[in-house]
């Protein structure tokens, strides 16, 4: 299959990043071809080396709107729209793609809905979380271009079932086209030594998120700062950045917690690889929670888990098995869970163990790209492969 992989940004950091950069090499190691496309600042096709090593193309995909005064970005919009869409049809007439992918969709993919129009090409867009429910919830109102692009796609994929009930009770006109398919993680990138891992000596707390108001980072603090005195020789560190970090900072200062909390800021991924090896257990106090695929990072490291029984977490963790599940917004329950895992050697091994198998036989991204793989033929198999009409 000739696939082209459409994304905001040409990442190599972050979740989604991580799960677009994996599932592109799955699909190239079984034989399918693969570019990508990043909307850009140049007028004309701009080719490219992405950050994970693919052939790459930027294109300014102008909206009629936008920060200028909507009368240029008006005219612009009119001069540039045919010139975009030219070079699209050219682009995949080209490279004869029969697949377009679309991730963590925005405005200006709206060209790719004119462009299943027009071609025998099959649309899949995949929904990751914050692109339809910034922080964690649906907003007021869509904008039409999404609305659009969605409903030009044969098929809307969401990373968890519990996230494809939420798009479907938001977009209820998709529920037949909605489907799940579990994010991954590459599990050989995890294997390694915890002993050699990290510059951190002391014995830690770790929680990689964002710092924004659905992670639930304030209430991690909180939970912390009721047992920093039993618990005198562990820390706290969080890697990630946002629009929170100052008032998380300010929280740790009221709480007293100051000296035992590290805030790392974003880090790149081998070092969260490290820091993941080094922990004593791994925490996500999420709000809400599409997925989560940090989770399987830490699994994948063989560390205890910690998370909240919210969004799709609870399909990646059994409660007490390869795992903890506590209410969300309650510091308490998250303290006593801590405080128990970090007092018992045995559970600790039990959840590692149970979780690295959890890994292992369910999200590595063989599963993943095997089930876009089949997901892409069945598409054109449906339509007759090389001779889809358009929808």
């Amino acid at each position: 299959m000739r696939i082209l992989l459409v994304t905001s940004e040409d990442l190599e950091v972050g979740g989604v990043a991580s799960v677009i950069g994996n599932l592109a090499r799955e699909l190239q190691g079984r034989g399918h071809n693969v570019i990508f496309l990043n909307p850009g600042e140049t007028t004309f096709l701009k080719m490219k080396t992405t950050k994970w090593g693919f052939i790459g193309f930027e294109l300014n995909l102008q909206l009629p709107y936008g920060h200028r005064h909507h009368l240029i970005n008006l005219a612009l919009f009119l001069i540039r729209f045919p010139i975009a869409m030219c070079q699209l049809i050219r682009l995949i007439q080209k490279h004869r793609i029969e697949i377009i992918n679309i991730h963590y969709p925005a405005d200006c993919f709206v060209y790719f809905a004119l462009c299943r129009r027009i071609l025998p090409i099959a649309l899949v867009t995949s929904v990751h979380g914050a692109d339809l429910f910034p922080n964690g919830r649906p907003k007021v109102k869509y904008p039409r271009a999404i609305r659009f692009l969605l409903s030009a796609s044969d098929r809307v994929v969401a990373n968890s079932l519990g996230y494809q009930k939420d798009v479907s009770s938001v977009f209820p006109e998709l529920k037949e086209k909605v489907l799940f398919i579990h994010n991954s993680v590459n599990l050989p990138e995890f294997d390694g030594d915890c002993r050699d891992a990290g510059d951190h000596r002391a014995r830690y707390i770790l929680c990689v998120a964002m710092h924004n108001e659905k992670k639930g980072i304030d209430v991690l603090l909180r939970a912390f700062a009721s047992f920093k005195d039993t618990e005198p020789s562990v820390k706290l560190l969080l890697a990630g950045d946002g629009p929170l970090r100052v008032r998380l900072e300010d929280l740790a200062l009221s709480l007293e917690i100051q000296d035992r909390v590290e805030f790392l800021g974003r880090q790149r991924p081998v070092q969260v690889k490290k820091l993941l090896h080094g922990c004593d257990i791994f925490v996500l106090p999420s709000r809400s929670e599409p997925f989560g695929i940090v989770i399987i990072e830490a699994m994948a490291c063989k560390k205890p888990v910690i998370a909240t029984s919210v969004g799709g977490i609870p399909e990646i963790i059994e409660n007490g098995k390869n795992g903890i599940l506590v209410k969300p917004d309650n510091p308490k329950a998250l303290a006593n869970a801590l405080i128990t895992v970090l007092n018992d050697r045995a559970l600790q091994r039990d959840l590692a163990e149970n979780g690295y198998r959890t890994v292992r036989e369910r999200f590595r991204t063989e599963h993943t790209g095997s089930a876009y793989e089949a997901l892409f033929g069945a598409l054109l198999d449906s339509r007759g492969k090389g001779t889809l009409q358009a929808a």
